[in-house]
């Protein structure tokens, strides 16, 4: 049988898949011990700088760490600071022995801790530090779409971070051969910061050193906007450069073959153990030295059965890699040029170098394209025809790179010098990316893939690669563009209405199968950059670039800061097109300065701004939204008080939602809906301010009998919000209740006759 080692890691890939998707928990966060002093104990095994709030601060690794009890601080502290340097086995057993015995019972899961140290002062690669700080538990997405930094740490084998962190102690023993390794880096690391500027510098340093704690956000967040982002991550371009380069020298000078290929492997090892050994160096190395070894044993290299080896080799230490971005985006490109090419190949009409070089990064991206959609839930087509410049160029930047750093360690402004070109095609990268930005169709904001549609895609191309030989050229392309619109489709899904997890403040997504889009407030007082990490992923998830509307209830920064920043980026990318903002028509009084500056970016990103008041209607496909409050003109200086209330009807299912309406505007709505018999008895209340005991009284809950009750509030919120009273009450009315502070994100499904409550963080209740 051909290629048995493929068949073998399919079917472990597969049963290692079904067990993370079908059976396992999210990874164990340890809430017990967050923002409380403690002092962690475990081995360095990376250390690097970074970006934290704004400064440049020194980041340490520690692997099979303890947090350690506090009768054992001295235990351990005396340890390590006898007299006698103690040898590097006598401290591998003694660690292995005592190490349960240090470590406090509430934090046994936590073997992998991210230090933020205040000092610059770094410990040796490899040894045993003790260090104080404040911890801090990775948290779980709340809300689709948000990013989840329990899971993705927990991947890397790290389960929580300390800030503020103080080295107190540290064993003489460490490895040798890690710290040379770091050392030579931060040589390097140095040579690039003289020979370029700031921002040029960070990418080298990504680029060459595997360094990317430095980089410009706002440069990172482009070159991923365009689809470039894998040219910041070392992979197998680097190795074969670098490692094929040496593996030439060695020939040249006829160095004997066996000396030659072991010598490359063994600099090769250097190489990305100085650089982190992620993943994609990881897969890169194996392949790299399983093609020396078939040289030097005259074998046939099989690039199949390379690639299916170094992922059984990462998938037996970590199988949650599976789940990783860079696993998928790096394995999926070499099984899309093993597999998917030679079959577009043969099904292809030209044959010029040109052509070939792009039907590869088409390949490519069809091949990563379920990656992509996964994780950013948005595709820039360009950047297939964008990678055509790019990657040819890479070639280039790397040479130029290693031949400043080769200049600059002999004569610093020679470095300076040579590293003249590399700066030119990096301004040319960042040009090329900001025309593709700024042209029609960009960005294809699929949303998140559901998981027939990825089996659906992989079925096709399947197909078409066992039957290409079979198919007409003609028919194997349209079987391509088949595949890339199943992404396209979207099943009938009725009404929706998601009450996004923002902690303290509000943000409502309703959404409707006729097409309506649109957000009700959306604004935070205790998560900072709400919309960045909140909304706006959020949104991508849904596959939303469109707003048909955005309605602010009333101008408290709880409900509007969200709204402010995805108004301004639209004005600066026009990343998301919202048709109209509405906001409450109330007396100048109530027109206060938030209120304005709301007018104000509307104007500056070329959004009408609307007026809602009492009888207004909104009517999106099936979907009508009757406002209820305020009066039109209603002059106080009571924001709350005026805050816009919508009534919504959908079939026989109604909504209400409130925004923080209180007092005369609370008691007013009452009346209205006394005296409007239609609207009684809805089915969905969203409660008015977070809980408060002081709005959805006890006439309100009367007069609007809800089933539903949806509270929008912030973990452990200083205001103590949802209220107890408020809570007794809605019971009393013998309401379903839901809180995001419990739940996450909270959507209500709405097809027929059947309504159905899903909670991010529990599962689906009927």
């Amino acid at each position: 049988m051909r290629r048995p080692l493929c068949l073998l890691g399919l079917v472990y890939v597969a049963a290692v898949w079904l067990i993370i998707y079908g059976w396992t928990d999210k990874a164990a966060v340890c809430d017990a011990l967050d923002k409380e002093q403690i002092v962690a104990a475990g081995y360095v095994d990376w250390k690097e700088y970074r970006l934290s709030r704004n400064t440049k601060t020194a980041v340490i690794s520690l692997s099979d760490a303890v947090i350690l009890k506090q009768s054992q601080v001295a235990v351990l502290e005396q340890f390590l600071s006898d007299s006698e340097p103690i040898p590097k086995r006598e401290l591998l057993k003694f660690w292995k022995k005592n190490k349960t015995k240090l470590c406090r019972d509430e934090a046994v899961g936590i073997e992998g801790i991210l230090c933020y140290m205040k000092e610059e002062e770094l410990p040796e690669m490899g040894g045993l530090v003790m260090i104080q700080g404040s911890y801090r538990a990775f948290t779980h997405a709340t809300n689709p779409g948000e990013f989840d930094a329990a899971q993705y740490y927990a991947i890397l084998g790290r389960q929580g971070r300390m800030m503020d962190g103080r080295l107190l102690m540290g064993s003489a023993a460490y490895s040798a051969f890690q710290e040379t390794m770091y050392r030579i880096r931060e040589y390097l690391s140095l040579l690039l910061d003289v020979c370029y500027e700031e921002q040029d510098a960070s990418v080298m340093k990504a680029m060459l050193l595997g360094e990317k704690g430095m980089l410009d956000t706002q440069l990172k967040e482009l070159y991923q906007m365009n689809g470039i982002i894998h040219i910041l991550a070392i992979s197998g371009l680097h190795l074969s450069m670098i490692g094929m380069g040496c593996h030439k020298f060695f020939r040249f000078v006829r160095m004997p073959r066996v000396v030659d290929i072991i010598l490359t492997i063994a600099l090769m090892y250097c190489y990305g153990t100085m650089t982190g050994m992620g993943t994609s160096i990881l897969r890169a190395y194996v392949m790299f030295v399983m093609h020396l070894l078939a040289e030097m044993i005259g074998r046939t290299y099989d690039l199949l059965t390379a690639t299916t080896l170094a992922a059984l080799v990462i998938l037996l230490q970590q199988p949650l890699y599976l789940q990783h971005s860079g696993f998928l985006f790096s394995f999926g490109a070499v099984c899309g040029i093993g597999i998917l090419l030679p079959a577009a190949q043969r099904n292809f009409f030209g044959d010029s170098r040109m052509e070939k070089a792009f039907l590869s990064g088409v390949v490519v991206s069809v091949a990563t394209l379920p990656v992509y959609l996964g994780f950013y839930y948005e595709f820039p087509p360009y950047s297939v025809l964008l990678n055509l410049v790019v990657i040819p160029c890479m070639a280039f930047v790397l040479l130029g790179g290693l031949a400043s750093l080769g200049a600059a360690a002999c004569i610093l402004s020679l470095g300076e010098l040579t590293a003249y070109p590399v700066h030119l095609l990096l301004w040319f990268y960042e040009k090329c990316c900001l025309v593709c930005a700024r042209m029609p169709g960009h960005i294809w904001s699929a949303g998140h893939p559901a998981l027939w549609q990825i089996l659906l895609f992989f079925g096709i191309l399947f197909v078409l690669v066992v039957r290409n030989d079979r198919l007409p050229k003609l028919l194997f392309w349209q079987g391509m563009l088949c595949a890339l619109f199943v992404f396209g489709v979207r099943m009938p899904g009725g009404l929706q209405i998601t009450m996004v997890d923002v902690g303290q403040g509000d943000c409502i997504y309703l959404s409707e199968e006729s097409g309506i889009r649109m957000l009700i407030d959306g604004g935070s007082s205790d998560k900072k950059e709400v919309a960045k990490y909140q909304i706006m992923p959020f949104l991508k998830y849904e596959g939303v670039s469109h707003l048909d509307a955005v309605v602010i209830t009333h101008p408290d920064s709880d409900h509007i800061n969200g709204v402010c920043d995805l108004l301004e980026e639209t004005a600066r990318t026009g990343r998301f097109a919202i048709d109209a903002l509405y906001l409450p028509d109330v007396g100048e009084r109530g027109r206060q300065e938030a209120y304005h500056e709301l007018e104000r970016l509307a104007g500056q990103a070329g959004v009408p701004v609307r007026y809602l008041g009492f009888g207004d209607r909104l009517q999106c496909g099936n979907v009508m939204l009757t406002c209820l409050h305020p009066e039109k003109g209603w002059d106080t200086e009571e924001i709350n008080a005026y805050s816009t209330v919508l009534h919504l009807s959908y079939g026989d299912f109604t909504a209400l939602f409130t925004g923080d309406l209180e007092d005369a505007g609370e008691r007013r709505v009452e009346e209205i809906i006394r005296r409007e018999g239609a609207l009684q008895d809805i089915t969905l209340l969203k409660v008015a301010h977070h809980g408060s005991k002081n709005s959805t009284g006890t006439a309100f809950l009367r007069e609007t009998a809800p089933k539903i009750a949806l509270i929008s509030s912030g973990r452990d919120n200083r205001y103590g919000h949802p209220h107890v009273e408020l809570l007794e009450r809605l019971e009393k009315q013998e309401c379903m209740i839901y809180r995001t502070q419990h739940s996450g994100a909270v959507t209500v499904r709405v097809r027929k006759d059947r309504v159905t409550v899903e909670e991010y963080l529990y599962g689906d209740v009927e």
